[in-house]
């Protein structure tokens, strides 16, 4: 499992700045070990396992290889912290502040990513993957939402939605990650053996504040895979998958009929539970990291959502922030066109914990702890242990000089007289610490 973020990234005194630069500024002012940038790449592979770039005039992070979605949410949380430090670091070298922001949309018409990577069998048909993930993809927003004030790609008509990205896609399949986006992308680069293994790279997902959510997406999914290799697949599928995409984002009550395939109607919670049933089903056959505590947690949200979507405020993004603008709405007599809301809204995603109103519910202890802080400072600091990430970082941060150049599946690596050894690393679960030495010297 990985997870890739595109942070918005602002310079609030000087607003016609160009994000590219700054971009450019924040990766390569990142004190932590890296790689450098070369020849104005912007791109670095840090000493976590992790990368660090520019794309699309957005500060990325791509989270190094991990084996469960508590791994990866943690990694995922060690990218906030890592942006955030690069970008300290490049306000006071630039002499301008930068803001830096985990969302999808500026609200005038642009919507940057954040991506979910899955490794999967070569052996699982393409078919069954197209025939069975839209709907999955479209009716989990129910929990992985982000919430967001305003509807349409420009957020022109007021209201508020449950996911930030449900506006940006207009088809079911397809390559495209900019535009014309496809629910289920098609893209098939495992950055590992080909003839065995296929990166489900998926971009139908918000990036979510709250770690409780971005762990039970990431797990939810990485289970329904596992499933679907096995051969579970849940019964029922949307007619129209883009359609109810926006359906379900735009239904606050999470009960919208949604027609399905064959006739008949299903709404966004029922469709989830049979994907849940599914997983069950498999996990009576077979281990699976996390599965049970998966399964149950799955289970309880959406039992709260279908009794209750305020009760799980306390967990999920889109339900957090909207008892917060709804309380703002009542106390200060405002519509939902109001630009106070917007600005909440935007603030909700600021990684400044000192602006955040996410941040200030965390503190008051009215949101869940679920990933502890010393996993996320152990995951900033270094890699998984259990996948090539382990020797990719160590090499990164223990022997800087002697990089040339790493990428997911190799590090290029100069010894003591001057030759150029390439370091293949084709299998993810290799190279995992115990398999290398780290104590040898590169000579």
């Amino acid at each position: 499992i990985g997870t890739e973020t595109e942070y918005g990234i602002l310079a609030p005194d000087e607003p016609a700045a160009d994000p590219e630069v700054l971009s450019a500024a924040v990766v390569d002012s990142y004190p932590g070990p890296g790689t450098p940038s070369l020849a104005e790449t912007h791109n670095r592979v840090l000493g976590n396992g992790a990368r660090l770039y520019v794309d699309h005039g957005h500060p990325e992070y791509s989270t190094p290889e991990t084996t469960n979605a508590a791994d990866a949410t943690a990694h995922d949380l060690a990218g906030d912290a890592i942006v955030l430090r690069a970008a300290a670091e490049a306000s006071r070298r630039l002499g301008v502040r930068l803001k830096l922001f985990k969302n999808n949309t500026d609200g005038k018409g642009s919507s940057y990513g954040f991506h979910e990577n899955y490794l999967l069998s070569r052996a699982l048909e393409w078919e069954s993957i197209v025939d069975a993930l839209p709907t999955f993809l479209v009716t989990r927003v129910v929990f992985t939402g982000a919430g967001r004030v305003g509807l349409g790609t420009h957020g022109d008509s007021a209201e508020y939605q449950l996911s930030q990205r449900a506006d940006f896609f207009e088809r079911v399949s397809g390559l495209d990650t900019t535009a014309n986006r496809g629910l289920v992308n098609t893209r098939d680069e495992p950055h590992a053996r080909l003839s065995r293994w296929r990166r489900l790279h998926v971009i139908a997902g918000d990036a979510n504040r709250s770690p409780y959510a971005t762990w039970l997406k990431l797990a939810t999914a990485s289970l329904s895979l596992a499933a679907l290799e096995a051969g579970f697949t849940p019964p029922g599928r949307l007619a129209d998958p883009v359609a109810a995409f926006r359906t379900v984002s735009r239904d606050l009550s999470v009960r919208a009929a949604l027609p399905l395939v064959g006739g008949g109607t299903a709404s966004a919670i029922d469709l989830q539970r049979r994907h849940r049933d599914a997983c069950a089903a498999y996990l009576a056959t077979a281990e699976f990291a996390e599965g049970d505590e998966v399964v149950r947690e799955w289970s309880e949200v959406l039992a709260d959502l279908d009794r209750d979507p305020a009760s799980t405020a306390d967990r999920l993004d889109w339900t957090a922030k909207l008892g917060l603008l709804e309380a703002v709405r009542e106390r200060q007599g405002l519509a939902w066109d109001a630009p106070r809301l917007a600005q909440l809204d935007l603030a909700w995603a600021d990684l400044d914990a000192s602006a955040s109103p996410f941040s200030a519910l965390e503190r008051a202890g009215r949101l869940v702890r679920w990933i502890e802080p010393a996993a996320v400072a152990a995951a900033v600091a270094g890699p998984p242990t259990d996948t090539r990430a382990f020797a990719r970082g160590h090499l990164v941060e223990n022997h800087p000089d002697a990089v040339v150049a790493a990428t997911w599946d190799s590090v290029h690596v100069r010894d003591s007289r001057g030759r150029i050894h390439n370091l293949r690393m084709s299998e993810p679960l290799g190279h995992a610490r115990g398999s290398i030495d780290v104590s040898a010297t590169i000579d």
